[in-house]
């Protein structure tokens, strides 16, 4: 952000908000009278809306209707349980003119402001000289770019509402202790995950306890950057998944998959986990399968039962896989079914039925492959499988790469 921009901010109080030009001027009295109900606030805790209101964040911010009743009221609620001061209808639309236009002039588009507004109406009534200007300016002394600070306010709007001193820099620093770089703490304050309210109670005391266990604290940094939202839970919730990692999982606390497991409980509840483990059995695996698929990759518990079932249906009833393969071949349950797997195996069945390849691959191998490489060993050089390929993969891609090779070979004629 530029800090020329933010310093020569000015803020002409005499400016009217330009109305939408269907407004005819008995619109634009009636709309500033229609602001009274919110702005002045009788004791009234009617949620009926004030359509005035509506059409203003329809009109000017693009909001659906619906979007606009829900946010109308949100904001009454808002207003009503924080107390606030009374305000004018023209102080009202003066200060949101100017909310509007900072939020827009430091990089925010009108669908990202929209996006802010719905999830805390509140920001209309911001200060920008005593709020959103000071607010910017640490940010940026933090280290945030302009982009940076762009991510933040669309995930946590709330954030211009939080303590500078007492919430987001002492987040900040406690952050920064546990992850030793400002560019980490950044990405994790962007994560849509975060609650900044809870770093210092609930994430600094679980990072603690874990590396009291003997978790190295690269991998709880690495597990931070990735989604810090498991390290919310309350202290005692990880505790007892320090337990039951080992008891129900079977991940040994010397792997390198037991924190992921830790992430694991802490993210599901325990009847979501046994929920999914039955899923397996219900296939015909054994405790002994399962759990040997969950020390390799924990976090396929939490795949969707409707996922789970779909891949031991075709991987076990029209593949023919035993659990004991697919136990120690968790690949197959983090690629995608429909985009990677289902394509790749019939694009090797034709391949196989034509004699078009000499060594049988197997669906591992085709499945570790990047989707170029693939593309250019199995799919380009085979005009008979383009269009089983096609039915599954991207038709585009494989003729932009088509096209791409024709050219290679006239430039080198």
């Amino acid at each position: 952000m530029n800090l020329m921009l933010v310093r020569s901010w000015g803020w002409p109080l005499g400016r009217m908000l330009k109305f939408h030009s269907n407004y005819n001027g008995a619109q634009r009295l009636n709309f500033f009278h229609g602001f009274r109900h919110l702005l002045l606030y009788s004791t009234s805790t009617s949620a009926e809306c004030n359509p005035d209101f509506a059409n203003y964040l329809v009109d000017f911010l693009g909001f659906s209707k619906q979007q606009a009743l829900s946010t109308y009221t949100k904001l009454v609620r808002s207003r009503l349980a924080r107390g606030a001061k009374k305000v004018s209808d023209f102080e009202f639309v003066e200060n949101s003119n100017s909310v509007v236009k900072f939020l827009k002039q430091n990089g925010l588009e009108q669908c990202h402001i929209r996006t802010a507004v719905v999830s805390d109406p509140l920001i209309l009534f911001s200060n920008v000289e005593k709020t959103l200007i000071p607010k910017t300016l640490a940010f940026q002394k933090m280290g945030f770019s302009v982009s940076d600070i762009v991510e933040v306010v669309k995930v946590n709007p709330s954030i211009f509402f939080m303590g500078l001193d007492t919430k987001i820099i002492p987040a900040f620093q406690a952050l920064k202790e546990i992850m030793g770089c400002d560019l980490h703490v950044i990405s994790i304050m962007k994560s849509p995950r975060i609650r900044l309210l809870s770093v210092s109670k609930l994430l600094v005391p679980n990072v603690a306890l874990l590396m009291n266990h003997g978790i190295p604290i690269e991998l709880i940094r690495k597990q931070l950057l990735r989604n810090p939202f498991p390290f919310l839970r309350k202290t005692e919730f990880t505790q007892d998944a320090l337990i039951r990692v080992e008891e129900k999982l079977g991940i040994p606390r010397d792997s390198p998959r037991f924190l992921l497991g830790i992430m694991l409980l802490n993210s599901l509840k325990e009847t979501t986990v046994e929920s999914k483990r039955q899923i397996f059995k219900s296939f015909g695996w054994t405790e002994s399968d399962v759990v040997t698929l969950t020390i390799s990759s924990p976090f396929l518990l939490a795949l969707s039962e409707a996922n789970l079932k779909k891949r031991l249906g075709f991987f076990m009833n029209e593949l023919g896989y035993k659990p004991s393969f697919l136990a120690k071949t968790c690949s197959l349950f983090t690629c995608s079914l429909e985009k990677r797997i289902v394509p790749r195996h019939k694009t090797l069945l034709v391949l196989k039925e034509k004699g078009l390849i000499t060594l049988d691959y197997s669906l591992v191998s085709a499945v570790s492959y990047t989707e170029s490489k693939f593309l250019e060993k199995f799919v380009l050089p085979f005009k008979e499988v383009h269009e089983v390929y096609s039915k599954h993969a991207d038709r585009n891609l494989i003729r932009d790469l088509l096209k791409e090779k024709d050219c290679i070979i006239l430039r080198n004629l």
